[in-house]
């Protein structure tokens, strides 16, 4: 009784009427007006307007709201090195650069520094990038939902003024799942393919337990390499002897090789188009 008293004298309140008595009772059509009144201020009922003219319809779009501050944040913040902001640990936007030309605009609910080591191996070894070339700036945001609400926006400006064309061409995408099988490579992927021919010097003594051996490759390889987890415990048990190395220095292609002759009987190398497996074979 008490919260319906409280509604109507709100709803008086905002028609500039006395309030009611508060012994009196709340009619049926009262209740049901200061229900809607409630609803409606409370924002639990969203009533799109179409039949008026825009000019006199007033709608907030938080998106673009955000993305005024975070621009006015953003020039304001010098770029660095990628692989100085690797230790960045709050979530927020980021931009990337490449010989100081705007190239990506990210966003992340993680601290950023974490997407940034995703980025940068991806770039590393990459046919006409030059990782060195790569810069950023980032800012952090308190409050993580606004990273996803600010998304679209964020896209638009920067895609429509040329200043994000990676964000379109699968550069951000994840690594392709073992169990999704073959996948064509991305665009960006094709414009920037793997440099498989990239030297490959590993710190290790002969003779070197295999799966040691395959750590060390994967720990510097141009491309995503893996024994997928759900195979990984007959990897160790096929795979538990050492080999001898002849050389420490071999390009990726040729580490490989040399792998592919020292597995298991019944493994092989699968060559997707963005990451290589090791698995049994069929």
């Amino acid at each position: 009784m008490r919260a319906r008293k409280r509604i109507a004298r709100a709803v008086q309140e905002r028609l500039n009427e006395p309030p009611s008595d508060p012994g009196e009772e709340l009619t049926d059509g009262d209740e049901e007006d200061a229900a809607e009144e409630a609803a409606l201020r409370s924002g639990a009922v969203v009533r799109p307007i179409r039949d008026e003219p825009d000019e006199l319809v007033f709608r907030f779009e938080v998106g673009p709201a955000i993305l005024a501050q975070l621009l006015e944040k953003l020039e304001r913040i010098p770029t660095m090195p990628l692989m100085n902001a690797l230790g960045a640990r709050y979530p927020g936007f980021y931009q990337l650069f490449m010989g100081g030309h705007p190239k990506y605009i990210g966003k992340t609910a993680r601290p950023i520094g974490q997407r940034l080591k995703e980025h940068a191996r991806k770039l590393r070894h990459r046919t006409g990038i030059d990782l060195d070339s790569i810069s950023c700036r980032y800012a952090f945001v308190e409050d993580p939902s606004l990273v996803d609400v600010a998304e679209g926006a964020l896209i638009d400006f920067f895609g429509a003024r040329s200043l994000a064309e990676w964000n379109a061409s699968g550069f951000g995408s994840k690594v392709t799942g073992h169990r999704r099988g073959q996948q064509d490579a991305s665009e960006w992927a094709q414009r920037y393919p793997a440099d498989l021919r990239v030297k490959v010097l590993l710190d290790l003594s002969s003779p070197v337990p295999f799966q040691q051996l395959v750590k060390s490759i994967k720990s510097q390889s141009p491309i995503t390499l893996s024994v997928p987890k759900r195979m990984l415990a007959s990897f160790q048990r096929d795979h538990d002897f050492s080999v001898e190395l002849g050389s420490n220095s071999r390009s990726f292609e040729e580490w490989m090789k040399f792998v592919e002759q020292h597995l298991a009987t019944g493994w092989r190398i699968n060559r997707q188009a963005e990451s290589w497996y090791i698995e049994p074979g069929v």
